[in-house]
Formats: structure tokens, sequence, C-alpha cells
């Protein structure tokens, strides 16, 4: 589809299109002067990196004030030896973008996206998420390392709850793991935040029953993958947060 019909969707009515030095953009409103140096974001102050799935992330400081975190897509498994960070279909980070808003406009918390970016190579295209950065957020897996029983409890439910919304709201995450939940405390208590949108399906409606499975079981391949100490406790947690549309039948464990 052609790029700026997203700039016609509900969920992103605060965002524009844009193009700066042949890159493509939907940037939020009030945020189109520092999307146009996130083009080139090598040139605006790397203060910190953060770790990801495939590589680190640049972390840097807006004209703002503010910081952002600036994630290029790269391509895993074999292919990233011939092919890193080339695509040839679809529109990768403007349909990121989408699915992250529709979540958020839902309720569920989200990384607030500033803009999503591709660059039409030669061949193909290269793309980029620029989101706010969240302080004091950590990854799920690291936070319930370290947490309490009681404390690992809320945060479970307070997951369960995030899932729930973002199911409601029509989307469906492919790769939801304890790594891409943030836990941020707060005076209030811990917050959970969903991220890495990346291939998510936006429905029309609710997400169905079978594909909300899919992305529970998700999760918990990643608690035994990453040797969480969840424990029936928590997965019961989890599913009480998640509340009265948790697929009939299904046990995590």
């Amino acid at each position: 589809m052609d790029w700026k019909t997203y700039a016609g969707e509900h969920a992103l009515a605060d965002f524009v299109p844009l193009e700066h030095e042949g890159a493509r953009m939907m940037v939020r409103r009030g945020y189109e002067d520092s999307a146009r140096l996130l083009v080139e974001y090598k040139t605006l102050p790397a203060v910190e990196m953060l770790g990801g799935g495939r590589e680190a992330h640049p972390v840097v400081v807006l004209p703002t004030g503010e910081k952002a975190v600036v994630r290029a897509y790269h391509r895993g498994g074999l292919i990233q030896r011939v092919n890193a960070s080339r695509y040839f279909g679809g529109n990768r980070a403007f349909d990121e973008l989408r699915a992250t808003e529709r979540a958020r406009t839902g309720g569920v918390r989200t990384a607030r996206i500033l803009a999503a970016v591709e660059r039409p190579r030669t061949v193909g295209y290269t793309a980029m998420l620029a989101t706010i950065l969240i302080p004091g957020a950590r990854a799920a897996a690291a936070w319930l390392a370290d947490g309490s029983a009681e404390g690992r409890l809320e945060v479970l439910r307070e997951a369960g709850r995030q899932m729930a919304a973002m199911h409601q709201s029509g989307v469906a995450h492919p790769d939801v793991h304890l790594r891409n939940l943030l836990v941020a405390d707060t005076e209030g208590g811990p917050e959970v935040w969903l991220l890495d949108f990346d291939k998510a399906r936006v429905h029309a409606g609710p997400v169905p029953r079978a594909r909300r499975a899919t992305d529970l079981r998700r999760l918990a391949r990643s608690g035994r993958k990453l040797k969480a100490e969840i424990g029936a406790d928590g997965w019961a947690a989890l599913r009480d947060g998640y509340g009265e549309t948790w697929p009939s039948g299904l046990t995590l464990r």
C-alpha cells in the first residue's frame, strides 16, 4: 500500500507523513524537527546503548532534552549473513507503528513512538523506529529474578492485564517474551510495558481465542528458556490478571 495512506487511519491521527533526504516517515505531531534529525541519528549524541534482541540500540538526546531509543530493523537467522537489514515488501516500520498505536489506544502501556522511518534503497528499503525512553524500566526477566515473592505475583497479574487489553484491542503479538515485557517501579507500584510489535497482526475485532492462546504459550516458553522461577502461583496470577477472556482450556507452566 502507499505509505501515506497510513496517515488516514484513526489510530494514527497523531502522526503526519513527512519526507526528508530520501526517507519517508510517519512522525508524531510536535516532533517533526526531531524526526528530521533522527533520519541521521548518528549525528545526535548517544548517551548509552540498550541491549536488544539482535543488537544494542543507541539512546540519543533530542533537541527537546528527551531521550529516544533508536531501533534499526535487522534480520535474524542465517539470512542475516547475506542480507542483514534490507526488506523488499510491505512497510515494516509503519506496520509496527500501526499495531503499537492500536494497542496504545486500547489502554496498553507501550513505548511512545516518535517516528517510524523507511529509507528506499536501490533495491528494497531499510527501516528504523524511534521511541521515548521509558525511565528506569527493566526487562521482566531481570525484574522477576530480583523481586520479592509478592512483587513477582503483582507484576505477573499486571502483565496479564496488559496482554488482555492488547488482545481486546485486536492486536496479536507474535513474540511476547520476558525481555520485551518491561517493568518500571513507580510510587503506585510496578508498571508493565509491552514492546516490540514488529510483525504483530491487527484484527478488526478482539483477537480470536486460538491466537490469544498462541501468544500466551509464547510467553510461557520464554519463561522456561530463561529459567524464570514463575511457578504455578505465578502463572495463576497472570491468568487472574488476564481475566474472563482467558482462552478456555489453556494451562501454562
